[in-house]
């Protein structure tokens, strides 16, 4: 029993210090543009072009963007595992979440056509910041992780159940690893994939099971979806 304990113990401390390695590479390396660009600015403004000081300000505001999510990140994996996590939720419609989070992302990528397909409303109860976050997450990761092609969003009612489907046309994930995605630490491994703290699903997952929902992926040669589902609103 003590040695069942202490190889636990081990573990977690394993993956304490594989966590703190990877959060202080992904904030390093925003921090290190903001500051070499903050640098050239103050020591040659004048001799900077408009247009220069333009491309350097907005790669200054998506990175401080980039440290942003990570610090949400984990605050989200500390109240998720304090059980402090608080809902505000309500009736809404899902489908109109789809959107707006598709207006936002459509253009962060030229080589991917982001689409909601959909018959209508799809109201279900839940906490909107939380379920764009949900939504967010699936459909980033979809652009990150195939090289191009559609990004399809669901969104249907079943019974009591409101469910949305984010698909992409990749190269699909083995079954072997497809239940490991939502732990964790966990992250995509194959050749030229994007870094990441290993957070995202794993918060995603306990954001929609606070829900009362059910989240999950399944997988073909031709691509892979991302679901989930909540209580639908009456």
């Amino acid at each position: 029993m003590e040695e069942q304990r202490a190889a636990g113990t081990k573990v977690s401390d394993q993956r304490t210090v594989e966590l703190i390695a990877t959060v202080s590479h992904e904030i390093r390396s925003p921090l290190t543009t903001i500051k070499g660009f903050t640098k050239t600015l103050l020591d040659r403004w004048d001799r900077l072009s408009d247009q220069m000081k333009i491309d350097m300000l907005r790669n200054i505001n998506e990175d401080a963007d980039r440290v942003t999510r990570i610090l949400t990140e984990l605050l989200d994996v500390s109240r998720l595992e304090a059980g402090s996590l608080t809902l505000h939720a309500r009736p809404l419609d899902i489908r109109a979440i789809a959107d707006r989070v598709v207006s936002e992302l459509s253009e962060r990528s030229e080589s991917h056509k982001v689409v909601v397909e959909s018959d209508g409303p799809v109201e279900v109860m839940g906490d909107p910041d939380k379920l764009t976050q949900v939504l967010t997450n699936f459909i980033e990761n979809a652009q990150k992780y195939t090289e191009g092609g559609t990004v399809s969003i669901s969104c249907r009612r079943e019974g009591a159940w409101g469910i949305v489907e984010v698909s992409d046309e990749g190269s699909g994930i083995p079954a072997d690893q497809i239940d490991e995605l939502f732990e964790k630490f966990v992250r995509r491994e194959r050749a030229g994939s994007p870094t990441g703290t290993g957070l995202g699903l794993y918060i995603c997952k306990g954001l929609i099971e606070a829900h009362g929902g059910e989240i999950g992926a399944r997988s073909v040669e031709t691509g892979s979806t991302f679901w989930f589902r909540v209580p639908a609103s009456a």
